[in-house]
């Protein structure tokens, strides 16, 4: 598991399967972000960008998902610059 996913993971822990990480976990999670978390972080930007290319227009909900997962880790890259 690489250090991305783990500092996630702890973020998520004790959360429901409904709620979402909370905007000052994203930013604890950036602040321990070193250049091969940054890396992993464009990676699975670009991972999910190509996920998007496949999903048939008719899968909304699909589509929204990735869309917000890019979003998500585009901000967390954001935080990781700034």
């Amino acid at each position: 598991m690489s250090k991305l996913t783990a500092l996630i993971a702890e973020a998520q822990a004790g959360l429901s399967i409904q709620e979402r990480i909370p905007e000052e976990k994203w930013a604890a999670i950036a602040a321990q972000c070193g250049a091969v978390e940054v890396a992993e972080i464009m990676e699975r930007i670009a991972r999910f960008k190509a996920e998007l290319e496949t999903i048939e227009d008719w899968d909304g909900d699909t589509r929204d998902d990735i869309h917000a997962a890019i979003y998500r880790f585009s901000q967390l890259l954001r935080r990781t610059a700034g």
